[in-house]
């Protein structure tokens, strides 16, 4: 697949190149955006974009959006349930605080003291 070069394109007003976002994350239609001046259309890009939310792509844009959100939500749900049966297993608490542990506390203060 050959790689086409990537142009950033100074902002019409300020003069500081300006970054490129692809429309609606979905849509191909790549935009100039001024963090300043806001978004610059080449010729092709407004009726391209209009094109493409007649189409629907709005829509699809959202709920691929939806879906890529309820995917990372239960990703993260896993996670956390594989953390808390880590948890489970290896408890974080102070062994030095059970009462069957108040020789390994005796020898531990005898080592500081």
């Amino acid at each position: 697949m050959p790689q086409t070069k990537v142009n950033y394109v100074p902002c019409p007003a300020c003069g500081e190149l300006m970054n490129r976002n692809n429309f609606a994350r979905a849509s191909g239609i790549i935009v100039d955006i001024c963090k300043r001046h806001g978004v610059w259309f080449d010729a092709d890009e407004l009726p391209a974009i209009i094109e493409f939310i007649r189409k629907g792509g709005m829509e699809i844009a959202r709920q691929r959006e939806k879906n890529e959100l309820r995917e990372e939500r239960d990703h993260l749900r896993e996670e956390q349930r594989r953390s808390a049966a880590f948890d489970r297993r290896f408890p974080t608490d102070n062994v030095l605080e059970s009462e069957e542990s108040s020789a390994i506390r005796t020898f531990v203060n005898s080592l500081f003291s």
